[in-house]
């Protein structure tokens, strides 16, 4: 037999310089090592990817020393770099370095420029002044950096905006808006110290908000977030404060899948679930127009826990509706009172997972004339109008005979929409031996025999 060709060289350069842009840099510059070809096609790779995980300081002087080894190589090639990424365990040490390296980033015009630090203590890079001018940047994500007091900021080109770990104040939420005449995207992952997320005058079009930093106690304010140009609205992650949203009119996607810790002292507790109830009730005033709502377990806990049978409020314009909740009787009278205010939907999504937090105390009441698990139709309140529209349910995680009210559930949604088309069930099965559970064929023969009420309906299971 001939000796197979290396078809991976033979590949055009671009198409090796792409394949090159998903791997560390270091891992990079060792291909030097496979062949002459790769001798030097490293040096134009666009795309710098420095990743580095031990904290021991002896491994990160190396590493440093690596990246300044390489980017001067790269200078003196005069390189076209488009990205640079960074991620290492910060020292205060290395503050002259990274500052090195951002300015090259912005001597070399890079659009899109990954600070993701983790750091101990005290150990904060401080971003340059410079960075805060650069007309070049795209894209950014910054990990626990400190902003420098500055007066303004010209980001011409910049798209896309995450911080994570950081302090961000109301003054630079301003600035930034102001200063970034093309951002449509804003993510800020666990950041603290702003009390008002004012966009109005920007073009940002999706605002995710994942948590707040100083989570720990309870914030005595209200967190204000005013954003007319939003379209898309993601609101997750730990909270201590209530939240306020105004001005949301253009709003067609929201995402409430966030959760709140539970008072210690009963004096704190006293007024807290009301204070739930009421933030949601205002929040979902500002939302009735939106089509597409996701709920997560907190959001429908507490609207388990109204004390009337109908919720006082609709989402008259909600078409698509996402339920992240296991099928639970800890759950099922606000899984039904969310329904109940939907009645104009056409795809219902359930993801049957549990919440990805523990709650402290459960604070829903005894509801027995919602949602019982006897042999008698289930969903008994909804009103015969609901669901004429539904034609699609889509279920995520279904895990068959596990507490059996999840069965029933969906066999009472199977009569109630009457015009229903077609039932997805992502079956998650626990077991892929050949021993056969008479439990999934019980679950299969109980759907389908209602299938005939929806006769239009078409069920299918798609086992994962």
């Amino acid at each position: 037999m001939g000796v197979a060709s290396d078809r991976f060289s033979s590949l055009p350069e671009p198409v090796l310089l792409h394949i090159l842009s998903f791997l560390p840099f270091d891992d990079v510059v060792r291909t030097t090592l496979l062949c002459n070809q790769y001798k030097t096609l490293w040096s134009f790779s666009n795309t710098l990817n420095f990743i580095h995980r031990p904290k021991d300081f002896i491994s990160l002087r190396k590493f440093v020393s690596f990246v300044d080894k390489s980017l001067i190589s790269l200078h003196c090639n005069n390189s076209n770099v488009s990205k640079i990424h960074l991620d290492f365990p910060f020292k205060r040490c290395f503050t002259s370095d990274v500052t090195v390296w951002v300015l090259f980033a912005i001597t070399h015009k890079v659009k899109e420029l990954n600070l993701v630090f983790k750091n101990d203590g005290d150990d904060v890079y401080k971003l340059p002044k410079r960075i805060f001018c650069d007309s070049f940047l795209e894209k950014v994500n910054w990990v626990a950096c400190k902003f420098e007091k500055i007066e303004v900021v010209r980001w011409d080109s910049l798209r896309e905006l995450r911080i994570g770990s950081m302090e961000f104040k109301d003054d630079m939420v301003r600035k930034i808006v102001v200063g970034s005449p093309c951002l449509e995207l804003l993510e800020l992952d666990i950041c603290w110290g702003f009390k008002r997320l004012d966009l109005v005058g920007g073009k940002v079009s999706k605002l995710v908000v994942n948590g707040y930093g100083e989570a720990k106690m309870l914030m005595d304010f209200d967190l204000e977030i005013e954003a007319p140009s939003v379209k898309v609205l993601e609101l997750k992650g730990c909270f201590r404060m209530n939240i306020q949203l105004k001005n949301a009119m253009n709003c067609v996607e929201v995402k409430l899948d966030f959760h709140f810790k539970i008072p210690k002292e009963d004096e704190e507790r006293n007024n807290f679930y009301q204070q739930q109830r009421h933030m949601l009730m205002d929040m979902f005033a500002s939302l009735r127009h939106v089509k597409d709502v996701m709920l997560g377990t907190w959001c429908i806990e507490v609207m388990a826990s109204w004390g009337m049978a109908y919720l006082p409020f609709s989402m008259t314009s909600c078409e698509c509706l996402t339920l992240h909740t296991p099928i639970q009787e800890r759950y099922l009278a606000g899984i039904v009172r969310v329904l109940q205010s939907s009645f104009n939907l056409r795809t219902l999504i359930i993801h049957m997972a549990p919440p990805y937090f523990e709650f402290e105390t459960c604070f829903i009441p005894a509801v027995n004339d919602v949602y019982s698990v006897g042999g008698r139709f289930q969903l008994s309140m909804l009103s015969k109008d609901w669901g004429l529209h539904l034609k699609k349910i889509r279920i995520c995680g279904f895990e068959g005979m596990r507490s059996g009210q999840e069965v029933l559930f969906l066999r009472d949604l199977l009569l109630i929409c009457a015009n229903l088309e077609m039932m997805i069930i992502e079956w998650k099965s626990g077991h892929h031996s050949s021993i056969h559970d008479a439990s999934d064929d019980f679950v299969t023969e109980s759907l389908l025999n209602v299938r005939r009420r929806s006769k239009n309906a078409v069920i299918l299971f798609k086992m994962l």
